[in-house]
């Protein structure tokens, strides 16, 4: 990602450990509910929030995530987090964009169940200052729960998503059974060469 960004920016982040159709219908509902000019997908070096002990190295993930996204004029990946390295907070990214890409206003992507955890996060009201949240559904994420002033500082994203999530996918791979349709084949074919999930 070379030219700067600008407009309405959704920023998403996560392990992609591996990207599968999931979030790309996340990222998809975003754009399209939150008329989003794009959505840039930031893998982490190391998720604060989500420790995994099966983390493929950081270029097997970015390969991945750009590997599913291609083709899409709004999606664009970034290797921020994964320059700076050691935990990725999201403060510290969002701080860095709005820095190199003063034109863009950024929304930031969140579960349900990570909008519950926010007032867990560094800094989250800067995080507020930075980015407005845009929230997708996830099962069993009970919104009610949310303190009543974030969830009023939100967009909330209303169509049906799917509930997959990359520990099914991985489960899946090492059992030796097919995650076809729930992963782009580019994917699948980068893990398999790569001996990824085996």
């Amino acid at each position: 990602m070379d030219a700067p960004l600008t407009g309405r920016v959704g920023l998403f982040g996560g392990s992609f450990n591996p990207p599968h159709v999931g979030h790309l219908a996340v990222a998809e509902a975003a754009r399209d509910e939150a008329a989003l000019d794009r959505v840039l997908w930031m893998p982490a070096a190391t998720p604060p929030h989500k420790r995994d002990d099966d983390l493929p190295a950081a270029e097997h993930r970015l390969a991945m995530t750009r590997l599913a996204t291609a083709g899409h004029d709004a999606f664009a990946v970034s290797d921020l987090e994964l320059r700076r390295a050691g935990v990725s907070y999201t403060v510290d990214t969002l701080r860095a964009l709005r820095a190199d890409h003063p034109g863009a206003a950024f929304l930031l992507l969140l579960g349900g169940d990570s909008l519950r955890q926010f007032h867990t996060w560094r800094e989250p009201d800067a995080i507020l200052d930075l980015a407005q949240p845009l929230v997708y559904p996830r099962p069993g994420s009970d919104l009610a729960a949310v303190d009543p002033s974030l969830r009023r500082r939100a967009i909330l994203l209303d169509r049906p998503l799917l509930d997959l999530s990359s520990t099914d996918v991985r489960g899946l791979l090492r059992a030796g059974r097919s995650a076809r349709y729930l992963v782009p084949d580019a994917v699948l074919a980068y893990a398999d060469e790569h001996r990824l999930y085996r």
